[in-house]
């Protein structure tokens, strides 16, 4: 080792804080020696209640504390057993004494700035919503904090780092060579931490198919915790060099799709609205993004239709699951359809013959809000005057600024409701489900619709005649006041997207809506954009 003058700044500084506590602690050594004790009682008292009063409801103050406070705790320790070793006559334990007391001084400044820096980054990851810091990070910044501390010490000693380097170049060869796997747990899992594959609380899938929550990753391995809550220990060396699937966790959207078996019998696009439906009753299925359903293969029989399902994060996955394919059934059965009628037997037997027709006009129709003012005879002479209508995803069912012909009953997929604001940017209101319409406002007032209506799926639209309506309407006089009051609550609910419209439109009364629907049905040449 090279050594160098003993008077370095740090040195000097030091020696004069030592030299000034030994005068210190001889005039008040009785006052130093209670607030020593005062201090350890405190700290142990919290460690064995288990509650850090002042840490809990300041905690970055505590932690810069201690900054000063643990350092200074070891100089007064220090100072008060070189006063007892000068009472006792031992001056060959001075020299060591205040040595060490300088070691530990250093050491548990380190410390201590480590502690800060662990504070911060904890409250940065509470404040933002993230996962806490890994263990792995945490135990690298004491070590380096702890080492910076020891190389002052050193220095203020007066050797050089380098000299020491050098001096345990081969010892530290050697050590390396006993701890090569050891030393690759380390800086694959330092790797890890920096490139940030995974998070606390994140889901992985392993090769061998164990999955597993991340819970802890520490300088040497990484905890895994299953279903079964056990804990599984993958060493970083070997999570680093293999692929593992991250499923992701909390607060991340998973989004799994399922394979559905249906016959050739039932038509492709009521199969997709049917299992559509059932996608859209389940209450862990999140409707935006809405569901997904496609015919994934029609080159074999049974044909495969493929459900794509948005869940609020993996674990939710088993209960949606379950409750996507009960609902399925649910539709399924209720429609007379088999799922997957393919029978390896080798006999003969009558085989069930699929039923799978799409409802009556007259049954879709009911799920109209004012289907119940309507009698049996009005339903079928209005279903009578119906028709189903067929479009593809992305179609413009009503454009913005046009006035619809016709009432249109949302029967399978999902519908989009849009406005255009000033800036040119188009904000989606709702998406709207079988069972709902739209074009009862524009079709009953000579107001063009201020929405427009995208199809976001297939769907399948029921065209209710314009001439149907006024022939009830005219027949029944006490329904026209039903209809007003309808439009008039539709038309408020969509208010706030109005003042949004890129155009200004006036707000209209009971009156006005009235007078709308009177002109619509007494006068047929309304022109049509």
């Amino acid at each position: 080792m090279t050594e160098r003058p003993m008077e370095t700044p740090a040195a000097t500084t030091t020696t004069l804080v030592l030299r000034f506590m030994d005068d210190l602690t001889s005039s008040y050594w009785q006052l130093l020696l209670a607030a020593l004790a005062l201090f350890l009682l405190w700290r142990i008292g919290t460690r064995v209640v288990g509650e850090r009063p002042l840490f809990d409801h300041f905690p970055r103050i505590t932690a810069a504390f201690d900054v000063f406070v643990l350092p200074f705790s070891w100089i007064v320790a220090g100072a008060l057993l070189r006063l007892a070793n000068r009472v006792v006559g031992i001056p060959a334990l001075d020299a060591s004494i205040k040595w060490l007391t300088a070691l530990a001084a250093y050491l548990a400044a380190g410390w201590a700035l480590a502690r800060l820096v662990e504070v911060q980054l904890l409250l940065r990851a509470e404040e933002r919503r993230r996962e806490r810091v890994p263990q792995l990070i945490v135990g690298l910044i004491y070590i380096l904090l702890m080492l910076v501390g020891l190389g002052l010490f050193m220095n203020q000693r007066g050797y050089s780092l380098s000299g020491v380097w050098v001096s345990t170049g081969v010892a530290a060869a050697v050590l390396g060579l006993a701890l090569q796997r050891t030393l690759g747990d380390l800086f694959s899992g330092i790797a890890m931490g920096v490139e940030r594959p995974f998070r606390i609380g994140d889901w992985l899938e392993l090769p061998d198919g164990r999955v597993g929550e991340v819970v802890d990753m520490n300088w040497r391995a990484t905890r895994l915790r299953g279903w079964d809550n056990a804990t599984l220990v993958v060493p970083n060396s070997n999570l680093a060099s293999q692929s593992f699937k991250n499923l992701h966790g909390e607060s991340h959207v998973y989004a799994p799709w399922y394979f559905v078996k249906l016959p050739a019998d039932v038509d492709p696009r009521y199969a997709t609205e049917l299992l559509l439906q059932a996608a859209m009753r389940c209450d862990s299925v999140l409707k935006l993004p809405p569901p997904v359903v496609r015919l994934a293969e029609g080159g074999s029989l049974p044909y495969s239709y493929m459900v794509w399902v948005h869940l609020r994060e993996y674990p939710a996955m088993f209960r949606a699951r379950e409750e996507l394919f009960r609902e399925i059934h649910k539709s399924l059965l209720e429609s007379g359809i088999e799922v997957a009628p393919q029978v390896q037997e080798m006999r003969t037997r009558r085989a069930h013959i699929s039923s799978a027709e799409p409802p009556t006009l007259a049954l879709a129709l009911q799920s109209l809000e004012f289907a119940g003012d309507l009698t049996d005879d009005e339903l079928a002479q209005i279903a009578a005057r119906s028709e189903y209508r067929y479009f593809n995803a992305g179609h413009v069912l009503l454009a913005e600024g046009a006035v619809s012909d016709a009432l249109y009953v949302i029967a399978g997929g999902l519908v989009d409701s849009t406005v255009l604001l000033p800036d040119g940017n188009r904000k989606e209101l709702e998406t709207l489900g079988p069972g709902s319409y739209f074009g009862l406002t524009a079709m009953l007032t000579t107001e063009p619709s201020f929405e427009e209506f995208i199809a976001r799926s297939d769907v399948t639209l029921i065209r209710v005649d314009l001439d149907c309506v006024r022939t009830i309407v005219d027949a029944r006089p006490e329904l026209k006041d039903k209809l007003v009051e309808l439009v008039k609550q539709r038309w408020d609910l969509a208010e706030a997207a109005r003042v949004q419209s890129r155009r200004r439109t006036r707000r209209l009364t009971m009156r006005d809506i009235r007078l709308g629907i009177e002109r619509r049905l007494y006068n047929p040449r309304i022109p049509r954009h």
